[in-house]
């Protein structure tokens, strides 16, 4: 039976597929996400001709989606619909928030803004609690964690190594393939690797988690794409729901929105799931930032004196 959340699932799935998508199948999904409720009503045929394409590219649409066929398509986008009519809006993100290159000031920070706040929403909404509970408890007890990313990636890489470190956790951040596959080389059970990559085709992450999982480490994947290559190989996935624009990238810094999203939510739940060990964590580090921050204090005094 399909349901609102299958229906909320595909519009998640579109957003975030569709830079990806050949350009005549781009046109087909910029229709349904602009008008789930009118495309639902529309044979095959008929949404063909306002994309300006094929039937046939409308069916290769339905597959590249991860859909049956047309018909599976016309009944998600119906609930879709109905669910954005029952809301009283329409839905904030869709084709219409890719920047063009005539767009003025207010348009470009007005679509930036929408894009970074679905990101968030759409995570939220198809987030795996399951898959998170599990990277906790991995996390927690392992020896050592190493993250790996490069490019937009580095960004959330460095600041999940920052609040594990505040977590008493020894962990290392690596964006040097040849420093990551050496450090992989040298993982153990119970040691955990985790690879940080929009797209999940990175192979300089794709890479040195190979040989993580190998080594016998848990492997967990931070990545928009829960089919994608890298997610296929770890153990646990946490997925991230980031739209990007093909004209401009934006996606680099959307895509570093959702994935700091997702990586506050493990930060957060390992600090509950510590307890009283993260405090005390958290307090030690507090200490020596203070300690180092009076120091620098007095330095700067002497020298206005």
């Amino acid at each position: 039976m399909t349901t609102e959340s299958d229906a909320e699932t595909l519009i998640v799935r579109l957003r975030g597929l569709l830079p990806t998508l050949a350009e005549s199948e781009r046109a087909v999904g910029r229709l349904v996400l602009d008008q789930p409720a009118e495309i639902a009503r529309v044979g095959i045929s008929e949404l063909a001709r306002r994309a300006g394409t094929s039937a046939t590219t409308v069916t290769r649409f339905c597959r590249s989606i991860g859909l049956n066929g047309y018909q599976e398509l016309r009944l998600l986008l119906a609930v879709a619909g109905y669910k954005q009519e029952a809301a009283g809006r329409q839905l904030p993100i869709g084709a219409e928030a890719e920047i063009a290159a005539d767009d003025p000031l207010p348009a470009i920070s007005r679509k930036i803004a929408l894009a970074s706040q679905q990101a968030i929403q759409d995570t939220f909404e198809t987030f795996d609690l399951s898959a998170l509970a599990r990277a906790v408890e991995s996390i927690s007890g392992a020896r050592k964690v190493d993250i790996y990313g490069v490019g937009a990636s580095d960004v959330v890489v460095h600041d999940l190594h920052h609040k594990l470190s505040h977590l008493g956790l020894v962990t290392v951040a690596y964006s040097d393939v040849h420093l990551s596959l050496g450090s992989a080389a040298h993982l153990k059970p119970g040691d955990v690797a985790i690879g940080v990559s929009h797209s999940g085709q990175t192979h300089e992450v794709l890479d040195p988690m190979r040989v993580a999982g190998e080594r016998g480490a848990t492997t967990i994947a931070v990545t928009n794409y829960p089919h994608s290559s890298l997610a296929e190989q770890v153990d646990v996935v946490l997925a991230s729901a980031g739209q990007e624009d093909v004209l401009f990238r934006t996606g680099a810094t959307v895509s570093r929105i959702a994935q700091l999203y997702v990586t506050d939510c493990l930060f957060v739940a390992l600090a509950q799931y510590r307890g009283e060990e993260a405090w005390a964590a958290f307090e030690q580090a507090q200490q020596a930032i203070s300690t180092r921050t009076g120091v620098d204090r007095a330095r700067s005094g002497r020298r206005t004196h």
